[in-house]
């Protein structure tokens, strides 16, 4: 700014000096008409340089100031940008410390439901096995009944309600036995450890039961052991053929059984 002003001064001397010149050359030479005239397009000439000069110094100081301007504002424009920065850190921090925290959340779920999971594994079958403690105990009960009264009906009586208590536990856990006696043989539930031919009953019925089979919901937990009838020898019905040694019957797959 103090430049600027000097400046001007210093044009200001230099158009008086010019003035003055241009008069004293017009008083000596006297008041002519052309004289007069060139007085006036000198004095216009200087005027016109002078309002000239003002007007580029004019310019000059606004681009200046507008330069001021301009860098405090963006001195202003950077101060908001660290701001602004340091508030996105700072919320960056802030979405890496919640997610430390869900994770660390969702590893501890994770080990609880694999504790609680190992738990139910592990004591899946207490409560068939609180269902079947009654039938053991009457178990105890006939043993000692049976030793004392010898009495064998009273024995037998006692057994067969413990079978039908029995029974009923592994019904109340959808565990059921397999009907298969004068049934036709079905590979899916029975297991034919031999077969007898007869006449009585067609051939490929289930003649006799060894073991019992049970099925759990509609999975077989065991088939039922079975001997199977064929056909007589000679009378050409289905299924005549030589008898099927003990276990060397096809084993039963692992199907649903029938409604």
């Amino acid at each position: 700014m103090t430049t600027s002003r000097t400046q001007e001064e210093r044009e200001r001397q230099e158009v008086h000096a010019a003035q003055t010149v241009t008069q004293n050359t017009a008083e000596a030479e006297g008041p002519s008409p052309e004289n007069e005239n060139q007085s006036e397009v000198i004095q216009r000439e200087n005027m016109s340089n002078s309002a000239d000069k003002q007007s580029d110094m004019s310019a000059n100081g606004s681009a200046a100031d507008q330069e001021q301007v301009t860098a405090e504002e963006t001195v202003l424009t950077a101060e908001e940008y660290e701001k602004q920065i340091a508030a996105l850190k700072q919320e960056v921090e802030d979405f890496r410390n919640r997610a430390m925290r869900w994770q660390a959340e969702l590893e501890n779920y994770q080990k609880r439901i694999a504790r609680q999971l190992a738990e139910e594994r592990k004591y899946a079958a207490i409560e068939l096995i609180r269902d079947l403690l009654p039938v053991y105990d009457n178990l105890q009960r006939a043993a000692q009944s049976a030793e004392q009264n010898h009495d064998v009906g009273q024995l037998l009586q006692g057994i067969r309600m413990i079978l039908k208590q029995w029974e009923d536990v592994l019904a109340k856990h959808q565990c059921r036995k397999i009907e298969a006696l004068h049934q036709p043989f079905d590979p899916n539930l029975h297991h034919a450890i031999s077969r007898q031919a007869t006449g009585d009953v067609p051939p490929n019925t289930v003649l006799y039961v060894a073991q019992e089979g049970f099925v759990l919901h509609d999975r077989v937990v065991r088939p039922s052991q079975v001997v199977v009838s064929m056909a007589l020898p000679g009378s050409g019905g289905e299924g005549a053929s030589e008898p099927v040694e003990p276990g060397s019957a096809e084993e039963p797959s692992n199907n649903h059984p029938p409604a």
